[in-house]
């Protein structure tokens, strides 16, 4: 496969900034969402803590969130950054340093010609 290369993700007017946007790419489960500086960002679509789909719906059939820039997993909350780092994970309380192992891959992204790429391949060493 070829991998190492940049992939067209999502439109850049598809991307908001209070719901994230799914999307599968060589058979990776993506989710594109804007930080609250207007930043693109793209991450694994899997929760690292129970599987949940980021960018999944929540119970009762509410749209997924992003909160304070970060893309919140419908499942327990958890909240991750555009740099894939867990921020905040509510069952621990705010202001509780979260585990450095709560996290989800990231990718790097540019935006270009109306359109959010990333780069799914190997970053240089």
């Amino acid at each position: 496969m070829y991998i190492n290369f940049w992939y067209p993700i999502v439109r850049s007017e598809d991307l908001g900034y209070d719901t994230p946007e799914k999307a599968r790419v060589l058979g990776v489960d993506l989710v594109a969402f804007r930080d609250q500086d207007g930043n693109a960002h793209v991450l694994s679509d899997t929760c690292t803590h129970r599987g949940g789909s980021l960018g999944g719906a929540w119970s009762g059939g509410k749209a997924p969130r992003i909160i304070d820039g970060c893309v919140v997993c419908p499942y327990h909350g958890w909240e991750f950054g555009g740099d894939g780092e867990c921020k905040n994970i509510p069952s621990i309380g705010y202001g509780t340093k979260v585990p450095p192992r709560a996290k989800v891959d990231s990718y790097p992204v540019q935006e270009k010609y109306g359109i959010v790429f990333a780069f799914l391949g190997d970053e240089p060493e």
